[in-house]
C-alpha cells in the first residue's frame, strides 16, 4: 500500500519523520517553511495540493486539526469503495483517528498498525468495530470480494450490528471467526429465521429476503482463437459462455492464452474491455500437461500443441478447484472456465 503523510507544522514534520521510519512506501509532505531532504513540499494552496494527491495513494495520514483535514476533503469524496483511507493525528502523536474509509480504505487496519509501530492510541468509531461485530464491507475485504450493492450492504451491516440473525452461504472458505449472529448456510430455500442473507458466490443468485451478494474474484478462462478473429466477437463469446453457466463477469481473476498469440490484436483488446491483463502461457509448460485433456489434431499441426483453453485456464489458476466449464466452440474461438477454490 502506497501512504503519503501530509503535516504542516515543524512538530508535524518530525512526527512524520518517524512514521517513514517505520512505515514502508510512505512519502512525506510538509509545509515550504519546512524543508527537509526526507519530505516532498505541499506547495502554497493546500486544498489543491490535496486534489492532486487524493486518489494517488491508499493512505492519506495528516497530522493537523480535524477541521483542516475535512475541509480539504470534502468535496473530493466519491464513495466508500473509491475513498482512499483517511487517518488524523495530532503531532504530538497521542491519537490516530481513523476517519474516512475504515473498512474498504484500509483505514481502521492502518491506524492499529500506526498506533502499534508508534505507540499512539487508536480511534476507531465504526459501530462494527467498536462492538466487536462485523460489517459487510470488512468482510468482503477480508474475502477479497467485490460488493454487488452497496445500499443492501448497509441494511445487511445495520441488522448485524444490531444483533439480528444473518445468514450467510457461502461457495469459498472463511477461514477466520464470524459474529455468532451470522450462520452459515447451505440451502437458500431454508431461510425463513433470518432477517438478511449474505450469498458468497460468482454466481448470480437472488432469494426473496433482504440480501446481499459477495462477489470473489476466482474464475479463471482460459481462450483459444483463430488468427484474425475480431475483439467484438471474442467479447461476445465470453460473455455468452458467462451467461451459460450464469456466472458474474466481475468473478474474473484472469483470462490466458498460449504465448504464440502475443501479437493477436483481436484477443488483447477483447480482455481490455473486461479491465484485464491476457497471461500468455509458454507453449512448451502447455506440452507437458496436454496428454490430460482433450487435443485437436489439427490444432495440434497448425501451432504444436493439441489443445489450448483447457490447458491455459488451469496453468494460468492456483491448481485448486475444478473446471465449471470445459472446452466450448465459438465460431474460431474456443473458451474453457476454471473455478478457484
Amino acid at each position: 500500500m502506497r501512504w503519503a503523510v501530509i503535516t504542516l507544522t515543524k512538530g508535524a514534520l518530525e512526527l512524520g519523520l518517524k512514521i517513514k521510519s517505520v512505515i514502508d512506501n510512505v512519502d512525506l509532505y510538509s509545509n515550504p517553511k519546512w524543508s527537509s531532504d526526507q519530505s516532498r513540499p505541499t506547495g502554497s494552496n493546500f486544498n489543491e495540493f490535496i486534489s492532486k494527491i487524493f486518489h494517488e495513494y491508499d493512505i492519506l495520514v495528516f497530522i493537523m486539526a480535524s477541521g483542516i483535514v475535512v475541509r480539504s476533503i470534502a468535496n473530493l469524496i466519491i464513495n466508500k469503495t473509491q475513498d482512499p483511507g483517511i487517518l488524523v493525528m495530532d503531532e504530538k502523536g497521542k491519537y490516530v483517528i481513523s476517519l474516512l474509509s475504515g473498512h474498504l480504505g484500509g483505514a481502521n487496519d492502518a491506524a492499529r498498525l500506526l498506533s502499534e509501530k508508534i505507540g499512539s492510541e487508536p480511534v476507531i468509531t465504526t459501530a462494527s468495530d467498536v462492538i466487536g461485530s462485523m460489517a459487510v464491507d470488512n468482510l468482503a475485504m477480508l474475502l477479497g470480494c467485490e460488493i454487488d450493492n452497496m445500499n443492501t450492504a448497509k441494511e445487511i451491516t445495520s441488522n448485524i450490528v444490531n444483533g439480528y440473525k444473518i445468514g450467510i452461504f457461502t461457495e469459498i472458505p472463511i477461514n477466520f471467526s464470524i459474529p455468532d449472529n451470522i450462520k452459515k448456510i447451505n440451502n437458500l430455500e431454508e431461510i425463513d429465521e433470518y432477517s438478511g442473507i449474505i450469498i458468497v458466490s460468482n454466481k448470480i443468485i437472488s432469494v426473496p429476503k433482504p440480501h446481499v451478494r459477495l462477489v470473489p474474484k476466482n474464475i479463471v478462462l482460459g481462450l483459444g482463437a483463430k488468427k484474425g478473429i475480431l475483439a467484438e466477437s471474442i467479447i461476445s463469446a465470453i460473455k455468452n459462455e458467462l451467461e451459460a453457466n450464469n456466472i458474474d463477469p466481475r468473478s474474473i481473476k484472469k483470462i490466458a492464452t498460449i504465448d504464440i498469440k502475443k501479437e493477436d490484436k483481436g484477443l488483447s483488446d477483447a480482455v481490455k474491455y473486461f479491465n484485464l491483463s491476457l497471461e500468455y502461457i509458454k507453449k512448451e509448460d502447455i506440452l507437458k500437461i496436454e496428454d490430460k485433456f482433450e487435443k485437436s489434431d489439427f490444432v495440434k499441426k497448425s501451432i504444436g500443441v493439441g489443445a489450448v483453453c483447457e490447458p491455459v485456464a488451469y496453468l494460468s489458476s492456483s491448481k485448486k478447484g475444478r473446471f465449471i466449464s470445459k472446452k466450448k466452440s465459438y465460431d474460431g474461438i474456443t473458451i474453457a472456465i476454471w473455478g478457484e477454490i
